[in-house]
């Protein structure tokens, strides 16, 4: 059994080199285990921040939405991922289910997740084991 110790600022370090940000997003800022990104949807309206809570439950990531606007971001996640069937993330409308277990199961045999831990600070760890 073995663990990977890492942290919220960077996994979304990760991401964010590895994608192309839509024009629309502003800013990301990250405070301990929640996540704001401030976005401008269109010229006439204002800058919109959306909050995101990054919490675990046994293997999964759970990205819980600001209740006050989890209808917006619902609609645009859903825009996005409905053509994109990704085994492990599943759109629920007040939050993301991110299984680590189905999500790695399609690149990388042999290592089964014993749990995933999201402290208030920001840290993650991740207990496997392999075989």
């Amino acid at each position: 059994m073995g663990y990977i110790a890492t942290n919220l600022q960077e996994i979304v370090d990760i991401v964010l080199k590895n994608i192309s940000l839509p024009d629309l997003i502003k800013e990301i800022d990250i405070d301990g285990s929640e996540i704001n990104v401030k976005i401008k949807p269109v010229t006439i309206l204002p800058e919109i921040v959306l909050k995101f809570a990054i919490t675990s439950e046994a293997e999964k990531i759970v990205v819980i939405f600001d209740p006050a606007k989890s209808v917006i971001i619902y609609g645009f996640l859903l825009g996005k991922l409905k053509d994109e069937q990704i085994p492990g993330i599943t759109l629920f409308k007040e939050r993301l289910e991110i299984d680590l277990q189905k999500l790695l199961l399609q690149n990388i045999k042999g290592i089964k997740i014993q749990n995933v831990f999201v402290t208030s600070s920001g840290e993650i760890k991740i207990d496997f084991s392999c075989g």
